[in-house]
């Protein structure tokens, strides 16, 4: 058995009851208009996020391999600085995306997957509009930690720097590695109708990771895209957009074509750009 199959293998073991615990989560029938009123929104909040440090316990068993070595003291400003611009105009191009996701309709022979997921929809807006109502500041900075900072962390060591490494010396092939990881990267969250604008997530940060050796960028992105999306929901929530503004914590605003394609041009630029800054960070 190639060996590089084998540590997939420990890998997977290395993670299974975070696999169990999601299924098994998925598969329970929670009512869609269920109240989370006195139930604790910080300690719900660590609670989530602690149990995504099961993430990194394929360490264990690659810490000693050199072919996994994440890299974190390579950090470089102008390449930083490269990585928050791209990944905040990424941000703004998938905004499209979240919305074209949401509105596929499923064929007849599909209607059981499409209920399913639509259930699964509503049950995840509800629990998520009540982790990131913040009454305070200091809600919000632990739902900052819970929700940007500590998922960014594992779930990059995870997908990015354990998941790609092994397939791209599997398949020696690192495209093959990032979209495969990055595949399953989005598919691990179970949620149909965030899938695709996940997963071109997952790409971004892969090519990341690629092109700088460096697990921290990736990392630093990831947490970013995040942060983003509570801070705006949280701004939003405190009037700071006007009392007209209505931002759903799974829709996007609805961004001006003439913005859309500016957008495009400026992150094809720099992600050539980052490209470039990641490539001397790796050599």
């Amino acid at each position: 058995m190639n060996k590089h199959f084998k540590e997939l293998l420990f890998i997977i073991l290395a993670v299974s009851p975070l696999i169990i615990m999601s299924v098994v989560s998925n598969l329970v029938q929670v009512p869609v208009d269920m109240s989370y009123e006195g139930i604790d929104r910080n300690m719900l909040l660590i609670s989530n996020s602690v149990v995504l440090f099961l993430f990194i316990m394929p360490g264990f068993f690659i810490r000693n391999n050199k072919n996994y070595s994440m890299n974190y003291n390579k950090l470089s400003f102008s390449p930083l600085l490269l990585v928050i611009i791209t990944t905040f105009l990424f941000i703004i191009l998938n905004a499209p995306i979240i919305e074209w996701n949401k509105s596929i309709n499923f064929p007849d022979f599909m209607s059981s997957f499409e209920s399913w997921a639509l259930l699964k929809e509503k049950q995840l807006e509800s629990l998520t509009i009540y982790l990131v109502s913040f009454q305070s500041l200091s809600e919000y900075i632990i739902g900052v930690i819970a929700i940007a900072i500590i998922p960014g962390f594992c779930e990059e060591y995870f997908f990015r720097g354990v998941l790609q490494k092994n397939f791209r010396l599997l398949f020696s092939n690192p495209h093959y590695a990032i979209i495969l990881s990055a595949l399953l990267f989005s598919a691990f969250h179970l949620q149909f109708y965030g899938f695709f604008p996940r997963f071109l997530l997952g790409v971004l940060f892969g090519y990341m990771f690629y092109w700088s050796g460096s697990l921290i960028y990736p990392v630093i992105a990831h947490a970013l895209n995040n942060f983003f999306g509570i801070s705006v929901f949280y701004a939003a929530s405190n009037g700071l957009f006007g009392d007209d503004f209505d931002l759903s914590v799974n829709s996007s605003p609805d961004i001006p074509i003439s913005i859309l394609i500016f957008s495009f041009f400026l992150f094809c630029i720099l992600l050539l750009r980052t490209k470039k800054q990641l490539n001397k960070v790796n050599e």
